[in-house]
Formats: C-alpha cells, sequence, structure tokens
C-alpha cells in the first residue's frame, strides 16, 4: 500500500501543510516549498544550555533528551514548540523560539491541544514518586488564552490520584476536550471536559486497558492503543452513545503516537522491553476507518542501551497523513534514527 518515496537524513519532522514541510536539526529548524528539494533556515530554539549541546552528538541528544518534540502553529501565525525543559514561543515573523513555560517537574510535556475557540493547554509529564514508592504529588492542566505567552494552572488531579498526563486532545465532533493519563490501574483514566477544565468527567478507568497516550476521534466511536508494560497491548475503541468498547487488534509493544486525516489513522508501537512485550521492532499500523488495521512497517530496535539512548520509536508530525503520504521519523531504531521517511501510495 505504501512504499518508501524519500528519506531525509539527519532530520526530525515536526509540521508539514499542505506542500510546505518543517524539520529539526537539533535546535534549529528548517522548512520546504518542494518537498524537500531545497530548505531554508526558519527559526531557531534560544536556550543557551541545550541548544548549544544538541551541536555535539546525536547519542549525546539521546542521553540527555535534548530535542524538539512537537510543533504547533496559530491562527495568529505564531509557532510553538515543545523542548527540553520548557515551551518555545517564536512570534509572528520572528525567528527566535522564547521559553514562555519552564517545565520544573519533568522533561517536559507530551502534548499540547488547542481547541476551538484558541485556548492552549498541556498536563504535566513527570516521575512521580516512581522510584522512591513515595505518594503522588498532585497533577496539574495548564492553560493559556494569549497565544502561549503565559500560562495558568486550570485544574489540579489531587495528591495520589494519577501519576501524570499522558496527552490532552480537542475532539472536533463535540468541542470536548479529552485527557488520558496513567500509570497504575487506578491512575489509568480516559477523560473529558466541556468546560475548559471547571470539571472532568470520567469515561474509562480502573484498568490497564484504558491506559493510553493517545486518542482517534470519529464521529460514532474513539479509537486508541495501550501503553502498557505489565500486560499485552491491544487497539480498542469505544462508542459515543453508550461507552460499549471492543478490542480491535492485538499489538506488538505500547502505543506512544498516533495521527489522524479525515477517518485515516496510523499509529506506532514503541520497543520498550518487558516480560509481556519483548518485540525488537516498532510498527506502523494504518487504518482506513479506525476499525480495520493493518501492519505496513516495521524497523528493529538499534544496538543502543534502552535505559540511556531511549525506546525505539516512530515519531509522527503534525499532519503526517495526507491523502497520498504518511511521513514520519525514527527514533532509536536500526537505519532510521533521526531520519524522515515519506512514504507514498503506490
Amino acid at each position: 500500500m505504501f512504499k518508501i518515496n524519500k528519506i531525509i537524513s539527519n532530520s526530525k519532522i515536526l509540521y508539514q501543510d499542505k506542500n510546505i514541510i518543517y524539520i529539526a536539526k537539533g535546535y534549529r529548524i528548517f522548512k520546504s516549498y518542494n518537498d524537500g528539494v531545497t530548505w531554508e533556515f526558519e527559526g531557531k530554539v534560544v536556550d543557551k544550555k541545550y541548544s548549544f549541546l544538541s551541536i555535539f552528538s546525536r547519542l549525546l541528544n539521546r542521553l540527555l533528551r535534548i530535542e524538539i518534540s512537537n510543533m504547533y502553529i496559530l491562527e495568529d501565525g505564531s509557532r510553538v514548540v515543545i523542548a527540553k525543559k520548557g515551551i518555545f514561543v517564536a512570534k509572528p515573523k520572528s525567528r527566535k523560539y522564547v521559553k514562555t513555560f519552564n517545565v520544573i517537574r519533568g522533561n517536559k510535556p507530551m502534548n499540547i491541544c488547542i481547541d476551538n475557540d484558541g485556548m492552549i493547554f498541556f498536563g504535566e509529564y513527570f516521575l512521580n514518586g516512581k522510584f522512591k514508592d513515595l505518594d503522588r504529588s498532585e497533577v496539574h492542566i495548564y492553560k493559556s488564552e494569549d497565544n502561549a505567552q503565559s500560562w495558568n494552572i486550570c485544574y489540579t488531579f489531587p495528591k495520589n490520584t494519577i501519576r501524570h498526563i499522558h496527552g490532552i486532545f480537542y475532539d472536533k465532533y463535540t468541542n470536548m476536550i479529552w485527557i488520558t493519563t496513567g500509570d497504575s490501574n487506578s491512575e489509568c483514566m480516559i477523560a473529558n471536559t466541556s468546560n475548559a477544565f471547571k470539571s472532568i468527567n470520567i469515561v474509562k478507568s480502573g484498568y490497564q486497558k484504558y491506559r493510553a497516550v493517545t486518542l482517534l476521534f470519529y464521529k460514532d466511536y474513539i479509537v486508541y492503543g495501550t501503553d502498557t508494560e505489565h500486560e499485552q497491548n491491544y487497539i480498542y475503541m469505544f462508542f459515543r452513545k453508550d461507552n460499549e468498547e471492543k478490542c480491535l487488534q492485538t499489538l506488538q509493544g505500547s502505543v506512544l503516537t498516533a495521527t489522524q486525516f479525515g477517518n485515516m489513522a496510523a499509529l506506532s508501537t514503541a520497543v520498550e522491553p518487558s516480560k509481556v512485550n519483548n518485540h525488537m521492532y516498532a510498527h506502523i499500523w494504518f487504518s482506513k476507518n479506525g476499525l480495520e488495521w493493518e501492519d505496513i512497517y516495521h524497523a528493529k530496535k538499534d544496538k543502543w542501551s534502552f535505559k540511556y539512548f531511549q525506546f525505539g520509536r516512530i515519531l509522527f508530525p503534525h499532519n503526517a497523513i495526507t491523502e497520498n503520504e504518511i511521513t514520519f521519523t525514527g527514533h532509536s531504531l536500526e537505519g532510521i534514527d533521526n531520519k524522515t521517511i515519506i512514504c507514498r501510495k503506490f
């Protein structure tokens, strides 16, 4: 169905919009208007320490988790990226990505959510008592109403409620915002809010099968892959009308990333070794409707340590799927680490 059409070395694709592609090379961002034939400098993340360290070695970047992980373009033309220890914003026509939020707990949030009114949200993602068996701290959700220039807490999960927030997502069908959390059974939650986090409604909770990172939205149902090292991972769906759930597909590993274009969707499994998940390949699963899934690509974990140089993953940019393409970047995978892959239909 798809075959590799182009490989762009030493790059991580962040965002694509019609004929424009944005990639990161360390803390510098470039864009192309001609499918990667030529590139122009777009901007640089302003962070003296990590920007300096990012130029030396790919392995050092992996060891220290120095990377730009997400990019978002706002209606006013501002660009927002998540990078180590912060959220950075370039105002319209500026090439400087300046830190507007300093991450104190953890490395960085997993994603940013932008709703239909332009409000921006993210949730805290940090270890939160994992190694010392401590009580869980409270966990915050932050909101910006001024194009990511300032941030305020809009909701707090009380102590010993959850470990951290996996993701926050806007649902265009209901104008709701959904939240996914983890990690132990009691901390696994799929919830939503219809009032910008004045309150939340818990839809699924209490088991590892509700430990999700990303959600895929359809008119009548919601689909997700599980993210657990304790059990077999699957793709699940549940109907909006009554929350009845169905298991759709067995997976090789945890799902950390997913992407969607209309009814088409793709998700990827990570190489995250455990007693249950011992598969050494990251896979891409593709669906035309969210219900029937096909394994279309896989790549092997590279030789470097899981602990120090990260799990093997396949990362999708914003707008990773179009009618004719799937685009992604390999991470800690043999032959495609830090390479952008463009696959075309055949």
